[in-house]
């Protein structure tokens, strides 16, 4: 199963590096858990708006899409697939 975590990290690497004005600075990693794969994401603080789109339709396409490649390649296991963009922790949001 350690193969399902390599091409779900390796499609969202690879799509978040053509969004994000920064690709260099994209890090992504993938576990498996019994109930769920996460997929955790980070960019530049000044790209996060770019992957999480107008009302998360950008991050939520992104969760699709990556359901989508692992029930086509892995049809019987009914894991969830969750999508994490991580934030850094010292940052402010303004909400104006």
């Amino acid at each position: 199963m350690g193969d399902m975590s390599v091409l779900l990290k390796d499609y969202v690497e690879k799509t978040t590096k053509a969004v994000v004005d920064k690709p260099e600075i994209v890090e992504v990693t993938a576990s498996i858990s019994t109930k769920a794969i996460i997929i955790q994401v980070k960019v530049d603080q000044s790209d996060c708006g770019k992957i999480i789109g107008k009302r998360g339709r950008t991050i939520d396409a992104l969760k699709v899409l990556c359901l989508a490649i692992k029930n086509t390649n892995y049809p019987d296991d009914s894991r969830r697939v969750m999508l994490e963009v991580l934030e850094d922790e010292n940052s402010e949001f303004s909400y104006n």
